[in-house]
């Protein structure tokens, strides 16, 4: 770490036999104190961290500020978590020469002793990082298991004396795949019952609950609803959903996945088209069905998203409801994507000052809004016959 800092100690405790020496000395502690937080900061986002370093005699004492603690601790009175992602940082700006790039990186079980949130912020460093290095780390953390990019994932099997590399997200074994479906949110046996019938992945809860209120309502009336026989099973947004048709193509699943129609979703598609479709279909003789949400239930936008199957009025009232706004749809873009929520949120940002739409807000407008709708005439207008179309889509597409 002094090497890193530039801090030679002989030299160091030398200079506070003058009175010049000791001005030079305490430049030279707040320079090496400034240069070490700056490179922790390259690699650490989560908060501020300031480093401050003591020399005195024999003794070495490093102390840490960060703004929720709002004062100086020595270095080895913080977590564990927070030792191990600091001495990363260190031994990895000091091997690198601090460039960061063209380097091997072999990892046991990084991010074993960070929370959950310390685990997610050291992917986002990995993946930096893996734009100029390599980057090879097992893990037996579900939350270490980048679930955008299955394509990195590799499984290894071991039986009697040997080991064996296996490129995907199914294993053989247990005690990896334990591993994948916790990072997939499938616990306690729910692979098995998941094989049993045909599974959907869709984007994200979000859809699952409009979905399934949709479904509900139309069920009522006998109109075209989401079979009894698929089951929905959320990802984490569209960049994940790749993961989830790999494992589920992988297990030999009956299965499909609903995009968006938008960047996002056009990104996933050809994602699982190399990925999966090319691949593990082939292999386990799979039909595996990729519907995007736009073609799917005839919406005339270019692109789509789940609340494209409401009116654009009425997703303007849920928003205005949910911020204590009164914007109005000639107030919304004509230029760009004509996703309501996308013409929404520029509205929310240049005009209220937001800076994002947070759907979360939204979505409890809707849940208040879903418990007056007992029949199909409660409905927005043109929502019925959207999901109507959808539905009748999905059911085909699984039954053919």
């Amino acid at each position: 770490m002094l090497d890193l800092a530039k801090v030679n100690v002989d030299e160091f405790l030398a200079k506070g036999n003058t009175e010049e020496g000791r001005t030079v000395r305490s430049f030279d502690k707040r320079a090496a104190s400034r240069y070490l937080s700056k490179q922790f900061r390259e690699l650490w986002t989560q908060k501020h961290v300031s480093f401050h370093i003591e020399i005195d005699g024999p003794t070495l004492n490093i102390f840490a500020e960060d703004d929720v603690v709002g004062m100086q601790v020595r270095l080895n009175r913080r977590s564990s978590g927070f030792r191990w992602h600091v001495s990363f940082a260190w031994k990895f700006t000091h091997a690198s020469g601090g460039q960061y790039k063209g380097c091997i990186l072999l990892l046991e079980e990084p991010g074993i002793h960070l929370h959950y949130s310390g685990q997610r912020d050291l992917l986002e460093v990995f993946q930096r990082l893996s734009d100029s290095n390599a980057i090879l780390y097992t893990t037996h953390l579900a939350s270490m298991v980048d679930l955008a990019y299955p394509e990195r994932v590799r499984i290894v099997e071991t039986k009697g004396s040997h080991s064996t590399v296996k490129r995907g997200v199914v294993s053989s074994q247990s005690a990896p795949m334990a591993v994948i479906e916790l990072a997939l949110g499938l616990t306690g046996g729910m692979s098995g019952l998941l094989g049993t019938r045909q599974t959907l992945v869709i984007e994200g809860g979000d859809d699952a609950l409009v979905l399934h209120k949709l479904s509900g309502v139309l069920r009522g009336e006998g109109k075209p609803h989401l079979s009894d026989r698929i089951y929905l099973w959320p990802a984490r947004g569209a960049p994940k959903t790749p993961m989830y048709a790999a494992f589920a193509v992988g297990q030999g699943w009956d299965a499909g996945v609903l995009l968006d129609t938008d960047a996002e979703g056009a990104a996933a598609k050809k994602k699982i088209d190399q990925l999966v479709l090319k691949g593990l279909a082939e292999e386990k003789k799979t039909r595996f069905r990729v519907l995007m949400l736009g073609s799917a239930a005839d919406i005339k936008k270019t692109d789509a998203a789940i609340e494209d199957l409401f009116s654009d009025q009425f997703y303007v009232d849920c928003c205005n409801s949910a911020f204590g706004i009164a914007i109005k749809l000639e107030d919304l873009p004509v230029d760009g994507s004509d996703m309501i929520s996308k013409r929404v949120e520029e509205v929310l940002i240049k005009r209220c000052g937001h800076k994002e739409l947070d759907k979360r807000r939204v979505m409890a407008e809707l849940l208040l809004r879903f418990d007056t709708w007992k029949t199909v005439s409660d409905l927005p207008e043109g929502t019925a016959a959207k999901a109507a179309k959808l539905f009748s889509t999905i059911n085909s597409a699984f039954e053919s």
